[in-house]
């Protein structure tokens, strides 16, 4: 892989991993209203890459790693924190499986999994990224107060370590 494009992936992999600050809504109320928006701020764990190479499975840790060179199967696990006013108030954690590497821009693709645990329940969702700074992912469900969401997660990443993540959940 060319140095650019390692150099475009390594940093387009830092910045995957999705979660995010500020909760809207009363918590008296079980059902997610149709049109709701929940935006949180986000704060990114540190980078991990199980690198599935000819050789075995290899955790990197690093973006500075010099045997860092993402293939299809690769996976990016994560645990990233919620904010609200630099408060604490949720989770999400999951995992983006590289598909593709390509000389493009942007270089990788990813498909992502992750589960959001916030106050009286969790959201779900799934879809493609890449390493581009907006993702955004289906809502595909959610438990206690978010059972029946659907809707449209996005996530913009500041390149930072730190980001912003909206939910805006509709009712299926």
């Amino acid at each position: 892989m060319h140095r650019s494009l390692t150099a475009a992936v390594v940093a387009g992999l830092g910045v995957l991993t999705l979660t995010g600050a500020s909760l809207a809504g009363d918590s008296a109320n079980r059902q997610p209203a149709p049109g709701r928006t929940l935006t949180f701020d986000v704060r990114f764990s540190d980078f991990f890459l199980l690198d599935f190479g000819p050789t075995g499975v290899r955790e990197v840790t690093s973006f500075q790693d010099p045997e860092l060179s993402p293939s299809r199967g690769d996976q990016i696990v994560f645990e990233d924190t919620l904010l609200r006013h630099g408060t604490e108030v949720g989770a999400g954690g999951g995992t983006c499986t590289v598909t593709t590497v390509v000389a493009a821009d942007p270089p990788i693709l990813l498909s992502c999994q992750v589960t959001y645990q916030l106050p009286d329940g969790q959201v779900a969702a799934q879809g493609r990224a890449s390493n581009a700074p907006v993702k955004t992912l289906a809502i595909v469900g959610g438990t206690g107060r978010y059972v029946g969401a659907g809707g449209e997660l996005t996530l913009t990443e500041n390149g930072d370590g730190t980001g912003t993540l909206v939910l805006a959940l509709d009712r299926r």
